[in-house]
């Protein structure tokens, strides 16, 4: 049989490291894989513009403006949008339910959709997209709609006419976070501003939407995410159990 390694064996390295060194996990790190903690979470701030668009947001549920929230077609946007619109109503129930519009792609597609958008819209909100929509984003702002985009898809240059979120536009260590972690830090922000826990609640989507988006899992933060619903569920199910 004909076989290619995946990387060289490393004299001395147990079976296990090298396991995890061939996956992009560095030498003497296993452990700390298996056995992730909350000082894994990164701090949200490290995402750049990130309190400007909690604070902008948290502005525009003041003024009792319409928002409106373009979801994509696809299991990344899906879980971004349902975080996104589940956080928001827990917090603020009247406005999400009255004043927050939202909407999915007819088809396939990828972004914002002009037509899509009332005409009475103060905020637009582009969960997992939205980030080199440069002409979409010039033409709500001629209109005074402000435009708040959470994302994590690679940026051919910084816009101008936004409050861009972006793990991939800035010096945030983890860039494996697919949309659905962005809108998770988002919120945890807004958390730290209120002061509470509630994004929390939310990790199911999170993991739903990393690992169905395909993302890395070798990112300690990502990999506890997932890891932290995962503990939940085990925990629920003893619980049924006893």
């Amino acid at each position: 049989m004909e076989y290619n390694l995946i990387s060289p064996i490393i004299p001395g390295v147990s079976i296990i490291d090298q396991v995890f060194y061939n996956r992009n996990i560095p030498l003497g790190e296993a452990k700390h894989y298996l056995n992730t903690t909350d000082d894994d979470i990164i701090n949200a701030r490290l995402l750049d513009n990130i309190e400007d668009g909690a604070k902008m947001l948290i502005s525009h549920i003041q003024h009792n403006n319409k928002i409106f929230v373009q979801i994509d077609e696809d299991c990344d946007g899906y879980t971004s949008g349902a975080l996104l619109l589940n956080y928001l109503n827990s917090l603020f129930p009247h406005h999400t339910q009255n004043n927050i519009i939202y909407k999915t792609h007819n088809c396939k597609a990828h972004g914002i959709v002009l037509e899509d958008i009332p005409e009475d819209v103060k905020l637009v909100i582009v969960p997992d997209a939205g980030s080199n929509e440069f002409e979409k984003h010039a033409i709500l702002k001629n209109k005074n709609i402000d435009i708040l985009i959470l994302d994590h898809h690679n940026v051919e240059e910084l816009p101008t006419e936004v409050c861009l979120i972006n793990n991939q536009a800035c010096d945030y260590p983890n860039k494996t976070l697919s949309g659905v972690g962005v809108v998770y830090k988002f919120c945890s922000l807004i958390d730290s501003l209120l002061g509470i826990n509630n994004a929390d609640n939310f990790l199911d989507l999170v993991a739903a939407g990393c690992v169905a988006d395909m993302m890395p899992l070798n990112n300690f933060e990502t990999k506890h995410l997932i890891f932290i619903e995962n503990l939940y569920i085990q925990l629920l199910q003893e619980q049924k159990r006893n």
